[in-house]
């Protein structure tokens, strides 16, 4: 993130997003970072026919949407015990669609950070297919942390980054350990091996990963791991919950990684990762460098961009 960073904070005041209003703004405190509260709200479906009516009536909709989003986030600073002068926070009210009034604030502003609640369906896990937050994430190129509901605020220790092996998740990895600095985090690189590969060639694949890797990051807290599990989000979420893990990190490809693994038929998977009590934190493919760059450093092409969609 830049010296003096930017994040947006997407509410729709319901009680999912309750956790990752208070963890945005907790968060745009710790770091003194600008933060844009954004609400997209509907116009009322009885709106006038004339058009200057319509018009005057868009804008008391807007100044109401306003003024209620302001009175929102002092009650959250409130209950925090932050003053509304120790934080540097705006808001931003938009009439239509959220995911697409969000990625074009997005485009324009170019945050360094986008913070979501989580939410799912009723009978269903649809989180990554059919929520707004899946489409926030597949429009837009900026890093989003989804803080699921009931997350308690905790200080920022342990990270793991979910690897594939894959070129493009090179740079964002690269730009998590800069995040990690600041907070002096460890960071586990985590292949879990699902394949019926041999574990001598697993370990050969693994060793050469890691080469390049710390060629091109020079950190003393990152490390790497290799486990085996039937399920690739089970072994994730299972590695989380036994090594008290604080963030989880992911690189997508639109949608390579992240949709896929919720494309398993088992629910019970499904249920866990979207139960689990960390935030997730999406970063889109070689963020925020260039594949070129990452073309030159990265030696290896055993592991390039390896996934099927």
């Amino acid at each position: 993130m830049k010296e003096s960073s930017s994040i947006f904070l997407a509410t729709d005041y319901s009680e999912q997003v309750s956790s990752a209003e208070r963890y945005a703004f907790e968060f745009a405190k710790e770091t003194n970072s600008l933060i844009t509260v954004i609400h997209v709200f509907d116009l009322p479906f009885n709106m006038p026919s004339d058009a200057n009516a319509y018009v005057k009536e868009t804008e008391r909709v807007r100044k109401f949407e306003m003024q209620k989003l302001k009175l929102h986030c002092e009650v959250i600073m409130h209950s925090l015990g932050i003053k509304v002068n120790e934080v540097n926070w705006e808001c931003l009210v938009l009439e239509g669609s959220i995911a697409k009034e969000i990625s074009k604030e997005v485009e324009s502003s170019q945050p360094d950070l986008i913070v979501i609640g989580t939410h799912k369906t009723k009978g269903s896990i649809s989180f990554f297919e059919n929520s707004h937050s899946w489409e926030i994430i597949n429009k837009t190129n900026i890093p989003i942390l989804s803080v699921p509901k009931d997350y308690l605020i905790k200080e920022i220790n342990k990270i793991v980054f979910a690897t594939e092996f894959r070129e493009g998740e090179i740079s964002g990895l690269k730009y998590l350990v800069d995040f990690a600095r600041k907070f002096n985090s460890e960071v586990i690189a985590l292949h879990i091996n699902n394949q019926s590969s041999s574990s001598e060639l697993e370990k050969i694949n693994f060793q050469e990963f890691k080469t390049d890797i710390l060629d091109y990051i020079n950190y003393d807290k990152l490390s790497f791991q290799v486990i085996h599990a039937d399920n690739i989000v089970g072994g994730i979420n299972d590695y989380c919950i036994t090594n008290q893990v604080d963030w989880l990190a992911m690189a997508h490809s639109k949608p390579a990684l992240l949709k896929r693994l919720f494309q398993s038929k088992k629910s019970v998977t499904k249920e866990m990762i979207l139960h689990c009590e960390i935030p997730l934190l999406s970063l889109p493919d070689y963020f925020p460098g260039n594949k070129k760059e990452i073309d030159s450093t990265y030696k290896s092409t055993l592991f390039k961009d390896n996934v099927n969609d």
